[in-house]
């Protein structure tokens, strides 16, 4: 090959040479591919939380109506005063002879015996009305009447007259009427306080001219029978609560 022949192959290389490169320079980089962004991540749901129910304090001061309400039934019971302490029993004497289902707390102990009547005796829902009976009982009302408390010491308890019914019979010495003095209920509290009247140990008969001795209202300050405040005393301490109803 003549000088004039390699020169011109070697220009044409050069040619072919910087075409492709110019190529290659317009020919964009393809563009790069976006990695996905992850979601998020989403906490798992907190676990609810479980409120304790608080614990049930033993019974300690007996005074009613305290922890009694119509809702206590016999599991709570055994709860404040001690699963020993309770015991469901189907024959309690009622009035009239009739006898009922309900409960008797501390049955073996005369100081703290007490009666529970349920409005559904088979099921024992809905307490209606406690009963206390024993002369030598720790049990109290808290509005302040106690057992052996004499007429004349409700009398001035009460600040105004009583009325009850009289002696000799089922329902005998009930307190009726508190005529609305301080051993009244109070507006808006539905649970009733009760007591019932029995003659003094070792006082007279029920005689007409010593207490009164029918099924008929009278009241305390009855001049006809004016040495009762001090021939009657408390005998039964109770309180009612509300019906089925209001529960």
């Amino acid at each position: 090959m003549n000088l004039a022949a390699s020169r011109a192959a070697i220009v044409l290389s050069a040619c072919v040479l910087l075409s492709a490169c110019e190529r290659h320079a317009s020919t964009p980089a393809p563009a790069p591919v976006a990695k996905p962004t992850p979601a998020p991540a989403v906490p798992a749901p907190a676990a609810p939380t479980i409120t304790a129910e608080p614990a049930v304090e033993a019974v300690t001061d007996y005074v009613l109506p305290g922890a009694l309400a119509p809702d206590v039934g016999p599991e709570r019971l055994k709860q404040l005063f001690g699963a020993a302490n309770v015991r469901i029993d189907d024959h309690l004497p009622g009035p009239e002879g009739e006898d009922f289902r309900g409960v008797i707390l501390f049955a073996d102990d005369p100081t703290r015996r007490a009666e529970l009547h349920y409005q559904d005796e088979q099921q024992l829902r809905g307490l209606a009305f406690v009963s206390v009976r024993e002369a030598d009982t720790r049990w109290r009302l808290d509005n302040g009447i106690v057992m052996g408390m004499r007429l004349s010491e409700l009398v001035r308890l009460n600040s105004k007259p009583i009325r009850f019914s009289g002696m000799g019979w089922d329902y005998g010495g009930t307190i009726t009427d508190w005529n609305g003095g301080k051993l009244a209920s109070r507006d808006g509290d539905p649970v009733m306080r009760g007591a019932r009247l029995g003659l003094v140990p070792g006082g007279p008969s029920t005689q007409a001219d010593a207490v009164p001795s029918s099924d008929a209202d009278y009241a305390s300050d009855d001049p006809k029978f004016p040495k009762q405040g001090e021939l009657l005393r408390v005998e039964e301490l109770s309180v009612s609560f509300p019906g089925e109803d209001d529960l």
